[in-house]
């Protein structure tokens, strides 16, 4: 099997591990705050990492030069990412950052031509805007309230989004000399170390460090929280790193909208949340995109076949 088959493989199930971490993050929020949450989703991730080091010790070695290089892009994900996506989605409600973050693909793209030089032909940039458009119908539909339109909060949803195309494009750039599990070691303990920081401050500014711990008590957040730090946080950051390695970052970037379509059936079918016409209608925009995007790339090199 191709280098290029696995990534794409490794990309489709790190959407699917994704579009099943929105429900589960759902159970988690009931029982501790989205600060307190983070930081125990990468304290489990951290540890997940370690263990990985522990029982594999060759398989990562990291230098300190190693962590200068890696760690500023270990600030863009997932600190930089989640602290304005927090703070946007107190101004403005999840549709509406939903259709911000739905630009995604054509942010990375625009870095991604800046600094790797990807290009997409135009038959490709109609197919993904029809991905794009795809998302972005079916959270206007669900409720997009022009009244309560704050510039603040899709400000900082901007920045998220930017933060997460500047980190898909500068790993792919990393990944050359990098292995994914390396990359996967330094950005898991930065978002631990400082994650944790900021809720125990939290905590101590309230006088209430005891609530750090409560959640643990609840069985369905221990299980929601290994899910979200062992699944969709380690496992996931493997599977995207190991595949922007070997696709465009446009490509991989793109196949987040596919987690979109993964998360409406989960509600579905878990939840019973009820599906209206237009999520038929941006299911198949998204589908439709995503997949001819992919099949009408330019000729052009695998990379590592």
């Amino acid at each position: 099997m191709r280098n290029s088959t696995k990534a794409y493989l490794a990309i489709t199930l790190q959407s699917l591990i994704i579009g099943f971490s929105f429900s589960v993050v759902k159970v988690a929020l009931n029982s501790t705050d989205t600060i307190g949450l983070l930081a125990h989703r990468f304290t489990v991730t951290a540890i997940s990492v370690l263990l990985y080091k522990f029982f594999k010790p060759n398989s990562i070695s990291v230098s300190l030069s190693d962590w200068k290089k890696v760690a500023p892009f270990g600030l863009a994900y997932p600190v930089v990412f989640f602290l304005f996506q927090t703070l946007g989605l107190t101004i403005i409600t999840s549709s509406e950052a939903g259709i911000v973050y739905a630009i995604s693909p054509i942010l990375t793209f625009i870095v991604a031509r800046i600094v790797l030089k990807e290009r997409a032909n135009r038959p490709q940039t109609v197919f993904m805007i029809l991905s794009v458009l795809g998302v972005i119908f079916i959270n206007t539909m669900k409720g997009f309230n022009i009244g309560n339109y704050s510039y603040l909060g899709f400000l900082f949803i901007l920045m998220s989004v930017a933060s997460f195309s500047i980190y898909n494009v500068f790993i792919k750039k990393l990944s050359k000399g990098y292995s994914a599990m390396t990359i996967v070691y330094v950005v898991s303990i930065c978002g631990c170390v400082i994650f944790n920081l900021v809720s125990v401050i939290q905590h101590l500014v309230v006088g209430n460090l005891g609530a750090y711990f409560k959640p643990f008590t609840n069985l369905s957040f221990v299980l929601s929280i290994l899910y979200l730090g062992v699944i969709a946080s380690f496992i996931s950051s493997i599977l995207s790193t190991y595949a922007l390695g070997k696709l465009e970052a446009t490509t991989v970037s793109l196949f987040n909208n596919v987690a979109t379509v993964v998360s409406i059936l989960v509600g579905i079918v878990f939840l019973h949340e009820q599906l209206n016409y237009y999520h038929y209608i941006g299911i198949i925009a998204i589908l439709v995109g995503t997949i001819g995007f992919n099949l009408l790339k330019s000729p052009q090199k695998d990379i590592n076949k």
